[in-house]
């Protein structure tokens, strides 16, 4: 009988290692098509672009012996500029619409998006073999979508866990979304003006007649729901420091949990019978004095590239005059949870990690080399997916429990100690390494918070939320960010990262960048303000086209649906408002980090185009002094872009002129010169222009536009 035991365990386990529990690739069948075109590419990537109301395609015959009982979930990435809607997959043959299931619409996505749609509840209904699918594309004509990676598979363990968690946090996600906008909105009798720390205590002040309150300070941990932070409060009495003011001094780290206080925020509370009441609201530490003291670097010019990295063309840095770069910075690369060979220990906040020594040397050589060639580096913060990292692992810490597997990048995970200690570990790492006065690794200057958060669906995913719990724990990985920066850099400066969409979004589980300004702006007036700045991303309205000069959704006005080159006054002025100032005076600083016009192709008019659409946004962007930079993306044309060619240099690739510069590659050259005017001469034509100053909006811009 045991061994029959054993047996039966060990069939049990290898059935879950069975060829039909893996991903099963599929392909796409070039006939019959429906009102579309179907064109395959070298790789796994098929280009479809509708031609009429009725859009749909076959699979081929389907791999013998596949078991869709456990192969249920349709899953491809695609990438399109255009959208398209609802989804619908037909189990075939017979095509009815009752053995059938709808998808999610597929919106504009300017990277490689994961989309998925489970076959099982029309799989329960079929009761036959399935040879094929159709996959019907919306009814629209003149949409494209490319598609790749189209496959059956299993449904994930990340799924799985994300339906719980969702049909959980559904009614509690409203609730929480109006107690975070009460607080914001609420007006309180008690204000806690400054909060400083240096390296050894935190100082707290408050200079409010309290008229005899019996008032008292909560110590509230990060991680804390901002819509209830008593519930994991700590209490500290004040203590009279003159004949006005009260204060408290504690030690910067907590002696029992060796957590550093400077992440933790802090409220003044009543204590009413057994019940402590908040009378302020949330305060995050004003100033941190940094070990390190050294002036401010600042660029030369507006002169910047993208994704600075060995094995580009590092001549281009001298040859077109660069300022500033911006470097990718995946964080779950650099730490570990438990100790390896070539892993060094760490210890932070009473934790111990274990570094990466070799990645690290790997983003030395970059950032040293940036550093020589005294270049100002915008650190571009980026969080992968947990994907199958186990619970306790370094990956799976720092990601947000709640990201959906549709998101490229994910937010950090805020929402428990361990997962603020983690994020804050590798911060403090990167700030500490990257702020030495001696640059012996480099020096990071500026922090861009994640990538293009108002299409965070996309590029900073943390599930479906309401834009102000969105911005709330944003708002967090910001000041986490700058605080730790500032320890080692006085002068670090924080980013939020928008693209193009203003007050239109990609899909409906995306926000708008106007919306999530305010919000920041609401959570810097309630909580204190910092001296954030905007990373911004104007590119055209639609990537592929040069012509941004015809883009019908720029308007000049703070309703525009989009900022594109065409209307990058707009940022300008929205930027000027009093609201959005820092302290209410300083004009906060704008750059634009992440854009470039596309060559539709290789062709005289195309590269003609693409170059005189970068002459077009730099003469519209000379009089507005609060845009500081203009980093180019990409660098050189990449194939992974889906099909855009945004470079200054054509594919590495390229069978005719590998790495060639393009016309723009001259004409960005030519700004600053003496040569620029005489250069970018011949666009005006092409623009439809007599003179430059044509291109410069000068009217004023309001909420209703002119």
């Amino acid at each position: 009988m045991q061994s029959n035991k054993l047996l039966f365990i060990l069939i049990s386990i290898l059935s879950l290692y069975t060829p039909q529990a893996f991903t099963q690739t599929l392909q796409l069948a070039p006939a019959p098509l429906s009102h579309c075109t179907l064109t395959q590419h070298d790789d796994d990537t098929y280009e479809i672009t509708t031609t009429g109301s009725d859009p749909f395609l076959y699979t081929q015959p389907l791999p013998e012996g596949i078991n869709l009982t456990t192969n249920h979930i349709l899953a491809f990435e695609y990438f399109s500029l255009t959208g398209i809607g609802d989804t619908q997959i037909f189990l075939s043959p017979p095509t009815q619409e009752k053995f059938s299931v709808h998808g999610e619409g597929l919106p504009k996505s300017e990277g490689w998006s994961k989309y998925s749609v489970d076959l099982k509840p029309a799989l329960e209904k079929w009761g036959q073999p399935v040879a094929k699918f159709r996959i019907d594309f919306g009814m629209h004509s003149k949409r494209t979508i490319q598609i790749r990676h189209l496959q059956l598979r299993p449904k994930s363990q990340q799924e799985r866990a994300l339906e719980a968690r969702i049909a959980a946090r559904k009614e509690i996600e409203a609730k929480q979304t109006q107690k975070i906008r009460n607080y914001l909105d609420k007006n309180y009798p008690c204000t806690i003006p400054k909060i400083t720390v240096d390296e050894e205590s935190i100082y707290i002040e408050d200079d409010m007649n309290l008229n005899g309150k019996n008032i008292h300070l909560a110590e509230i941990p990060l991680h804390a729901d901002s819509s209830d932070p008593m519930q994991s409060a700590k209490i500290h009495p004040f203590r009279m420091k003159d004949l006005k003011t009260l204060g408290l001094e504690l030690a910067r780290f907590n002696p029992e949990t060796k957590q550093d206080r400077l992440l933790s925020r802090w409220i003044m509370v009543e204590k009413v019978d057994d019940k402590y009441i908040p009378r302020s609201h949330a305060r995050y530490v004003d100033t941190v004095a940094s070990i390190n003291t050294y002036p401010e670097e600042k660029p030369h010019n507006r002169k910047g590239l993208g994704a600075f990295s060995q094995g580009r063309p590092l001549s281009d840095i001298k040859d077109l005059d660069i300022s500033a770069v911006t470097v990718n910075i995946l964080l779950h690369q650099y730490l570990r949870t438990a100790p390896a060979d070539g892993y060094t220990p760490r210890e932070y906040s009473g934790r111990t990690f274990y570094v990466n020594e070799s990645a690290l040397a790997r983003l030395d050589q970059n950032l040293a080399d940036a550093a020589k060639r005294k270049l100002i580096v915008s650190a571009i913060l980026l969080i992968p997916q947990a994907g199958n990292a186990k619970p306790g692992e370094f990956r799976r810490l720092i990601a947000h429990p709640d990201a959906d597997p549709a998101g490229i990048y994910v937010m950090p995970n805020l929402t428990s100690q361990e997962g603020v200690t983690a994020y804050a570990a590798v911060l403090d790492l990167l700030a500490e390494r990257y702020g030495r006065p001696d640059k012996k690794y480099g020096r990071i200057h500026h922090w861009i918070i994640h990538n293009e958060v108002n299409s965070g669906w996309v590029w900073t995913n943390m599930g479906e939320k309401s834009a102000a719990t969105y911005m709330d724990a944003y708002h967090k990985s910001m000041r986490m960010t700058h605080l730790i920066a500032r320890q080692y850099n006085p002068h670090a400066r924080t980013f939020i990262s928008l693209e193009h969409n203003w007050t239109s979004t990609h899909n409906d589980k995306c926000h708008t960048g106007r919306e999530l300004l305010d919000l920041l702006i609401d959570f810097s007036n309630a909580e204190g303000h910092f001296e954030w700045s905007l990373a911004y991303h104007p590119y055209p309205q639609n990537l592929g086209n040069p012509r941004t000069w015809e883009d019908q959704d720029a308007t000049f006005s703070f309703d525009t649906p989009l900022i594109t080159f065409k209307n990058i006054e707009v940022i300008d002025a929205w930027m000027r408002q009093p609201k959005a100032l820092y302290q209410g005076k300083h004009l906060r600083d704008i750059q634009f980090t992440e854009q470039a016009p596309n060559s539709p192709d290789y062709s005289s008019t195309s590269l003609t185009e693409q170059a005189a659409a970068m002459a077009y946004v730099w003469k519209k962007m000379e009089p507005l002094d609060s845009i500081t930079m203009f980093h180019v993306h990409n660098w050189v044309d990449n194939r992974h872009e889906g099909g855009l060619r945004i470079g200054l240099r054509k594919y590495p690739s390229d069978k005719e002129d590998p790495h060639g510069k393009k016309p723009i590659w001259y004409t960005f050259q030519s700004f600053g010169t003496p040569e620029e005017d005489k250069h970018i001469e011949k666009y005006k034509k092409v623009i439809g222009i007599q003179d430059w100053d044509e291109v410069i909006y000068k009217n004023s811009i309001t909420p209703e536009g002119n």
